[in-house]
């Protein structure tokens, strides 16, 4: 069985799917406006299959400033 982990800031439990250096390869390729974002980097994870979250309802309050950001 994979090892539960946790986002240090946020509390989202999560799988990873593949080795963390693997992630950490993956994100370091990301531009760098995608990675000024933990939700945006977490979010690409679970999409991208690296990841997957146990929390389906993930929020953030990103999701209400996000466009005065960019």
């Amino acid at each position: 069985m994979p090892e539960e982990n946790f986002v240090k800031y946020g509390g989202i439990k999560f799988t990873n799917n593949v080795s963390p250096s693997k992630i950490n390869e993956y994100v370091s390729k990301l531009p760098e406006n995608e990675r000024q974002s933990l939700f945006r980097v977490v979010r690409k994870l679970d999409g991208e299959g690296l990841i997957s979250l146990d929390d389906s309802e993930l929020t953030t309050i990103d999701d209400e400033t996000i466009d005065w950001q960019d």
